[in-house]
């Protein structure tokens, strides 16, 4: 009962630190590099927590073999990496590559910090 109220605790901390601007989105808001270049690192803190939370519950409730590709990406392989260092390389992404800024936060945690997640079976792939 104590890590749901944890959890909880800090989606609400998440959602509070979140700029004003995201709050008139007529849409759902898919965090960019544009917005995450102005986030002071606290919020960017937060934001990565939040994902982290979501994919750790995700995966809780999933059971085993059931976690979905997203959040075991997150759960076994960042478990090892701190906050700040995803942090630090979502922003060296960001920096290195300013062409860049409409991909979303969560496809470069991804691919920055994790392996990508093998295809689905039967799903088209990519060319290259």
């Amino acid at each position: 009962m104590r890590g749901k109220g944890l959890t909880l605790a800090l989606a609400v901390c998440l959602l509070l630190t979140l700029p004003a601007g995201v709050w008139a989105q007529p849409k759902m808001l898919a965090l960019d590099g544009t917005l995450w270049k102005t986030l002071p690192q606290g919020e960017k803190m937060a934001y990565i927590t939040g994902m982290g939370n979501m994919a750790s519950f995700e995966t809780a409730m999933g059971g085993a073999g059931r976690a979905a590709c997203i959040s075991k990406a997150f759960v076994d392989e960042l478990k090892d990496k701190t906050i700040d260092r995803i942090v630090t390389e979502v922003d060296a992404f960001y920096q290195h590559q300013p062409d860049k800024l409409k991909t979303p936060v969560i496809e470069v945690v991804l691919r920055r910090c994790t392996a990508l997640c093998p295809p689905e079976i039967g799903a088209p792939e990519k060319s290259k």
